[in-house]
């Protein structure tokens, strides 16, 4: 059996064959009314630095994503590099492959070594505690793009995961932006 191939690349580097075949994927995984936002571009809300992407060894075909914000979070005075991760996909067809967990490793490798002390995403305690992830409770203040005003508020489905030896700070923190 052929190996998946996995790579990284900029955002910003993404050509138009490449955003074609996001946008496929991405539309194939995340099938919401909210998700057709994905059939004219490669991100929710606004774009990420960094994509890890999965191809099938054998057919050549996108097979799972990870993007990744290089965020600040705040909190009080402190501050602390943030890998924003966001959608986060397997196409149905090689879903039970583990290769969700196996993008996030790589990306979480990636950015501690950029120096980010923390990775945070949205999303089911089932699905990624078994890449390091907890549930979080802190209020979060972050850029509301629907009524584009700023906001705070407990987050359902917020999971953070150490990149370093600091523990994750108490209390509100600010994202700085729009969730991821």
């Amino acid at each position: 059996m052929d190996q998946p191939r996995i790579f990284h690349i900029a955002d910003d580097q993404v050509d138009a064959r490449l955003d074609a075949r996001l946008r496929e994927l991405l539309c194939a995984c995340f099938t919401q009314p909210q998700d057709a936002v994905f059939r004219a571009r490669r991100f929710f809300i606004q774009p990420p630095g960094h994509r890890w992407c999965l191809e099938d060894g054998a057919t050549g075909i996108l097979g799972a994503h990870v993007a990744v914000h290089d965020r600040l979070l705040k909190s009080g005075e402190r501050r602390f590099p943030l890998a924003g991760i966001a959608e986060v996909c397997v196409r149905p067809a090689f879903r039970g492959r583990g290769w969700a967990r196996l993008l996030l490793r790589e990306a979480h490798a990636f950015m501690a070594a950029r120096g980010a002390a923390f990775a945070m995403l949205f999303g089911r305690a089932e699905v990624y505690r078994s890449s390091g992830y907890v549930p979080v409770d802190n209020p979060l203040r972050f850029f509301n793009h629907l009524t584009q005003a700023w906001r705070t508020e407990v987050k359902q489905g917020a999971m953070a995961r150490p990149l370093s030896d600091l523990a994750w700070p108490s209390g509100e923190l600010d994202l700085g932006g729009p969730v991821f």
